[in-house]
């Protein structure tokens, strides 16, 4: 019961070392330009905001889980039937993040294959059918903005930061 309250703290933990991480190792990407703007300036700023956001998941699952302690004494009744539920919500909430990381995978071992644009707006398009509700799913918008969203960023990055991203297959 005590994991189940505090998920959300493992998380953010789980995410921040994955952050610092990612952030660690923008050190070691090489500039292959003059330019002001490296490599490493999306995945520093991207990691930035993981660390922030990871922190901000990490001290709402803490007042959460106290919330949770202090409110559970009064009305639990079954505690059979709790830990029930709550393991039944840990899996049910266990296989979308379990998804994404087999989509981050994929992601990261067909980039060079497929090239960026693909990938990018085939993981995007993925990410939103797996994280919309069931009822508010429009495969159109989802592949308009995936498909929308991979070419902006493609664009900025090649005619603005000067950055070389994988072609792969359109090459």
């Amino acid at each position: 019961m005590m994991a189940v309250k505090y998920q959300d703290v493992f998380s953010g933990f789980f995410l921040l070392i994955v952050s610092v991480t990612m952030f660690l190792a923008t050190f070691s990407f090489e500039a292959l330009t003059e330019s002001q703007v490296g490599p490493d300036f999306m995945p520093k700023i991207i990691a930035s905001m993981m660390m922030i956001l990871s922190i901000i998941i990490i001290v709402n699952g803490l007042k959460r889980g106290k919330i949770e302690k202090e409110s559970t004494g009064a009305y639990q009744t079954d505690e059979e039937e709790g830990k029930k539920s709550a393991s039944q919500d840990e899996k049910k909430n266990l296989l979308p993040v379990m998804i994404t990381l087999g989509l981050m995978i994929g992601y990261f071992v067909l980039i060079p294959i497929l090239g960026f644009l693909i990938m990018t707006a085939l993981y995007l398009f993925l990410q939103m059918l797996l994280l919309s509700h069931k009822s508010n799913r429009k495969i159109w918008l989802f592949a308009i903005l995936s498909i929308a969203t991979s070419t902006l960023i493609y664009y900025v990055f090649r005619s603005v930061f000067y950055v070389m991203l994988p072609t792969g297959i359109i090459g």
